[in-house]
């Protein structure tokens, strides 16, 4: 596969990061705000993830193909009170777009849970798909079960 760049959203550890490293991807910029996952993603990848998408001008973060984010799911999660858009982790696809509309990278890999989809009678991801096809994205969406991918 050919060379190219990503950036990593809301970062994590580093799940999105050993995936596109794999494929030959280079990570150009990490986002967080966890101080624990900021300290092993550094010692995982030696790159400071410590910066809070809401302050990150987009002028900021350099060029790039790819656009990860594994945004927060608490605000869609039946595990959660599903206050979707009410709560601010539920907005921070929004930071996103904003980047996205910025720096148009080729293509994005978002991630978050599986009641994502249904959320608000489905009209959350509604919201999210016009958003990125508005900016002329062609989205394709699945729900994955990690059961059916193995051990690691």
């Amino acid at each position: 596969m050919n060379k190219f760049k990503f950036i990593d959203l809301f970062s994590g550890i580093g799940g999105f990061h050993q995936a596109m490293e794999n494929l030959g991807g280079e990570c150009v910029f990490a986002s967080e705000i966890d101080p624990h996952c900021i300290e092993t993603y550094y010692k995982n990848y030696k790159i400071n993830a410590n910066h809070n998408v809401r302050e990150v001008a987009a002028e900021d973060i350099p060029a790039h193909d790819v656009l990860c984010a594994g945004f927060p799911c608490q605000a869609f999660s039946k595990a959660g009170f599903q206050k979707g858009m009410s709560d601010t982790r539920g907005t921070l696809f929004f930071e996103i777009e904003r980047l996205l509309k910025a720096k148009m990278p080729r293509a994005i890999l978002l991630e978050n849970v599986k009641n994502l989809e249904g959320h608000d009678n489905g009209n959350t991801f509604k919201v999210i798909k016009s958003r990125l096809e508005a900016l002329g994205y062609h989205v394709h969406h699945k729900v994955l079960n990690t059961m059916e991918y193995g051990n690691v």
